[in-house]
C-alpha cells in the first residue's frame, strides 16, 4: 500500500509544479535599477515598438485584451492592473521583458538594453494612464 502511495506523490508534486502560474524574476533582478527616463520624444518610438511586439497579446492599452490573448496557454499580464503592477520592481519587469516565458518571447536579443528599459517605462506609463482613467482624471502628461 505505501509503495503505491510513494510512487504517486512525486507524480502529483510534478503536476502541481507544472500548473504553477506565478512568474517570479530571480532575486538579483529586483536589484536592477532603471537609469533611463521616458521623455516625450522617446515615448513615440517605444510606443511604436510596443505596438509591433506587444499589442497583439497585451492590447493597445495594456489591458490583456489583444486578439489572440484568449487562445494562449497563459493569459498575458494586465499591464493596467495597478494593484499588481505596483508590486513589481522595475528590474523584475526588465528581466521578464528580456527573458520572456512561453508564450511571450524574450526580447534580449531583439531589443537593445535601452529599449528594454524604455519598455519598462512605457508599461509604467500604461499603468498610470489606467489609474488616472479609473479615478476620472485627465491622462498624466508624458
Amino acid at each position: 500500500m505505501y509503495k503505491n502511495l510513494l510512487s504517486i506523490v512525486p507524480f502529483a508534486l510534478l503536476l502541481c509544479l507544472a500548473r504553477q502560474t506565478t512568474w517570479d524574476a530571480p532575486p538579483e533582478a529586483r536589484k536592477l535599477k532603471n537609469k533611463v527616463s521616458l521623455t516625450g520624444e522617446k515615448i513615440d518610438g517605444i510606443a511604436r515598438i510596443y505596438r509591433e511586439k506587444c499589442v497583439a497579446c497585451h492590447g493597445e492599452s495594456g489591458k490583456s485584451n489583444g486578439s489572440p490573448s484568449t487562445t494562449l496557454s497563459t493569459e498575458p499580464a494586465d499591464l493596467t492592473n495597478a494593484k499588481v503592477m505596483n508590486k513589481i520592481k522595475d528590474g523584475e519587469l526588465f528581466w521578464k521583458i528580456s527573458k520572456g516565458r512561453a508564450p511571450m518571447p524574450g526580447f534580449e536579443a531583439e531589443l537593445s538594453e535601452t529599449d528594454r528599459w524604455q519598455m519598462v517605462n512605457y508599461v509604467r506609463y500604461l499603468t498610470k494612464v489606467s489609474e488616472y482613467r479609473y479615478l476620472g482624471r485627465r491622462t498624466p502628461s508624458r
